[in-house]
């Protein structure tokens, strides 16, 4: 029996599963970050081989007996990062067993949909947006920051509803939901001294999260503005996926936009239909899905299928030991 491995290392956990060849998943390991760009190399190996290391103890294997690893690594942008990444951890912690790193988003991509190939639009705390297509071809738009153009996240859509609010003081824009709804989210007896606790930098923004949940409430409700932002921030996104669908050729081909993120898990529909209207324009045959897994299953199978292909049989398995396994440790392996 062979063994395999999958790590996702994000900027606030490390999840680790080990799954033998037929799909069933026998270990799984968590850490603390494995993105090196917030406390360092040393942090992150530290937290990647402990989330390894306590999978490989559940599984009952050495590190030496995997004949393969799948690594979604958060940080993973540019070439040059890869062979730090390389050179610093994934060598050092891997030796001669054979692995495939990347992106964190293409973890995502592989858990979020049965199929091996298409496009995944990752939005939550920041966005990113990454494809495969049917002859192995990768690419990736966005994802590092807004100074580099990334335009859309929850943190955007929020600032941008709390902006209609302060339009509305300064008597530019007419009345909305959303200036109630902030307003309850301060705790604030009127807008005046809402305005003056943000002013005087007695109250923060992270005193208003989730402020995206409010623009999707107040969408939901009917509000005009509050749609304008989800329509706005659906375009943005869509034109993200069509990029990639461009740089693979698989615009006029059937493929799952796997919608992985928190903005996607809003009450108003507004953002996810703007999105999907700019995306049909260009890829008539794409079908938005949200996804089936955690990145770290995803990871897992990228590990599997350097040696394997799944089965419908594998999936089944692997479905039934992630729920057990999930049961085990009181996480959820299903995207939620």
């Amino acid at each position: 029996m062979r063994y395999y491995a999958g790590i996702d290392a994000g900027g606030t956990k490390t999840h680790c599963l080990v799954c033998t060849e037929d799909g069933t998943a026998v270990g799984f390991g968590r850490a603390g970050t494995g993105n090196y760009e917030g406390y360092g190399v040393d942090a992150a190996r530290t937290e990647i081989d402990k989330a390894l290391n306590d999978a490989l103890a559940e599984a009952g294997i050495a590190k030496d007996a995997l004949s393969g690893v799948g690594l979604g690594i958060a940080g993973a942008d540019v070439p040059e990062d890869y062979v730090m990444l390389e050179r610093e951890i994934f060598t050092p912690v891997f030796g001669k067993v054979p692995y495939l790193l990347r992106n964190d988003s293409m973890g995502g991509l592989r858990g979020g949909t049965m199929n091996p190939d298409g496009v995944v639009i990752a939005c939550g705390t920041g966005c990113v947006c990454a494809g495969r297509n049917a002859h192995g071809d990768e690419t990736r738009v966005g994802g590092i920051n807004e100074h580099f153009g990334d335009q859309v996240s929850g943190s955007s859509i929020g600032e941008r509803g709390l902006h209609v609010v302060w339009r509305y003081r300064d008597g530019i824009a007419p009345h909305s939901l959303l200036v109630d709804k902030f307003l309850q989210r301060s705790g604030q007896p009127d807008l005046e001294a809402f305005f003056y606790a943000m002013y005087r930098e007695e109250m923060t923004f992270a005193d208003l999260q989730p402020m995206a949940r409010l623009v999707f409430d107040a969408a939901y409700e009917g509000d005009a503005q509050a749609c304008d932002i989800l329509e706005w921030g659906g375009s943005y996104l869509g034109d993200m996926v069509t990029a990639v669908a461009r740089h693979l050729g698989m615009t006029r081909e059937a493929f799952d936009v796997v919608m992985a993120g928190s903005v996607f898990k809003g009450r108003s529909p507004v953002l996810r239909d703007a999105m999907a209207a700019r995306i049909h324009r260009t890829c008539p045959e794409a079908r938005l899905v949200m996804p089936i897994y955690e990145p770290v299953v995803g990871a897992v199978l990228l590990g599997l299928e350097l040696d394997v292909t799944m089965s419908e049989e594998a999936y089944a398995r692997l479905g039934q030991s992630l729920e057990s396994l999930g049961v085990k440790h009181g996480v959820s392996f299903k995207s939620e």
